[in-house]
């Protein structure tokens, strides 16, 4: 059979160029390959890049990739701030395309049904992981049978895809997208170091249950872990394929939760020579952090590790589930420093009756802890999350998934005291200067002087551009 993978779009204003590659599709177009079946990838993301970023001009690229290919069926990602884009696709591509039709990812998983209900143009939702329902899907498997897929004349049948050997699966196909463009050296993806990067997992799933986080959602509970051979031939023929590649970034959840496995793979990249090959970035929980095993990581290329600190108060630790203490997360910051590890910060805003005073002291706090990069995000109240279950008022129960509804519930700040004038004043000054300047220091910083000029470059490149809005 013939498969077309369509990747959701950003909002163009947003767009700022590779980011962190497509890893599902990765997966499932490998599976599918490696029994016989055709795929090809639309990524409207990377899309922008070559066709700009008009809508409609991307519209009509997509829609002639379905006349050209002639997919049997059509797979479409979803993620909640962007339902709208994928909505778009399915009812544009209906007009052209009367094969079956899935959508799969964070949001279907997270609201299956009423994503059938919402977006009447699809047959069917993957719920979970989806290489085996689809593999069964392409051998002709009754649809309303197959785990993991929710398939519009059963909706009573609600199951769960998941893949428990994970060893069973190829290694990613990165040849389905533009590699070119994902692997372009950028500061963005192993934050700070200039780097042409891929993606790649060594597990799947979360052990913790963050308030606000959906980021295992398709994973499902627990862990479960490629073996370290797995993981060793996985890197070794990545880098082999794409020999310009310098850096991994490992998007685990929880990369650090079983630290003998750890070892066992900064052992296989040490005896095998890779560490010598590439350098990586992991994230991690501050709770899991032990000196050894950091240093034994930096020696096996570890450069950045990302933290989930996510609040400079106590309080907001506890209102959003984290599990972690504020002496935890500065301590975690002085261990990576100790041993040679550049350490990013993800930090929340707009939480629970967070005041002025409360970001003041949340700049403080950066400044005093020194995080090598640091990154502040809203609090967002996603399909599948308990905050979502508490506090999101059933909005995409009770509101069409057009782009105005959605991005009105992400734009909304409904638990902070702050108002949009104070927040817009404060990310003004005094954020917004010590955040640039921060940011402009540690890249030369930690970038060898061989490298100032491409950076230089592109950074005069990233001004001109949202200067005259290019």
């Amino acid at each position: 059979m013939r498969f077309l993978f369509i990747t959701h779009g950003v909002e163009t204003n947003l767009f700022q160029g590779p980011h962190w590659l497509p890893l599902s599709f990765a997966y499932i177009g490998a599976m599918l390959k490696k029994h016989g079946h055709e795929v090809q990838v639309f990524d409207r993301y990377a899309a922008i890049d070559r066709l700009g970023q008009e809508v409609e001009k991307i519209d009509q690229v997509m829609l002639g990739t379905i006349k050209t290919f002639q997919p049997d069926i059509i797979g479409l990602n979803t993620v909640s701030p962007i339902i709208y884009d994928t909505a778009h696709c399915a009812k544009i591509i209906r007009n052209i395309f009367s094969g079956i039709m899935l959508a799969g990812g964070h949001h279907a998983t997270a609201l299956p049904r009423l994503t059938l209900e919402k977006i009447p143009e699809l047959d069917g939702v993957g719920i979970g992981e989806g290489e085996e329902s689809l593999l069964a899907l392409a051998h002709g498997k009754n649809p309303n049978s197959i785990q993991g897929l929710l398939w519009r004349e059963n909706t009573s049948k609600e199951s769960f895809g998941r893949v428990e050997n994970l060893d069973l699966l190829p290694f990613p196909d990165f040849s389905l997208f533009d590699t070119e463009f994902y692997t372009r050296r950028t500061s963005s993806i192993i934050r700070g170091f200039h780097l042409s990067t891929l993606s790649l997992l060594t597990s799947r799933g979360c052990s913790q249950r963050c308030s606000f986080c959906t980021e295992s959602l398709t994973y499902g509970g627990g862990v479960r872990f490629h073996s370290t051979d797995y993981i060793t031939e996985m890197v070794a023929r990545a880098l082999k394929q794409y020999p310009h590649v310098e850096g991994i970034y490992f998007h685990d959840n929880d990369f650090m939760v079983a630290p003998a496995r750890v070892e066992e793979i900064c052992r296989g990249f040490i005896e095998t020579g890779l560490a010598k090959r590439f350098v990586w970035a992991i994230q991690a929980r501050a709770d899991r952090l032990n000196p050894d095993l950091m240093r034994l990581m930096r020696k096996a290329g570890c450069i950045k590790m990302e933290i989930g600190v996510e609040a400079a108060l106590q309080k907001n630790l506890d209102s959003v589930r984290k599990g972690t203490t504020v002496d935890t997360n500065e301590q975690a910051l002085r261990l990576c420093r100790d041993a040679g590890i550049s350490v990013h910060a993800y930090i929340l805003t707009q939480t629970e009756n967070e005041s002025l005073a409360d970001l003041n002291f949340t700049l403080s706090w950066l400044k005093k802890n020194r995080p090598d990069t640091f990154s502040l995000h809203p609090l967002l109240r996603h399909p599948g999350s308990v905050l979502y279950k508490e506090k999101g008022n059933s909005f995409f129960e009770t509101h069409d998934w057009t782009r105005e509804n959605v991005l009105r519930l992400y734009n909304e700040d409904v638990f902070s005291k702050v108002s949009p004038q104070e927040r817009k004043n404060w990310a003004l000054s005094p954020y917004n200067p010590f955040y640039k300047r921060h940011h402009r220091i540690i890249r030369y910083k930690l970038n060898p002087l061989k490298k100032w000029p491409q950076m230089l470059y592109e950074a005069l490149i990233r001004r001109l551009k949202k200067r005259f809005a290019v």
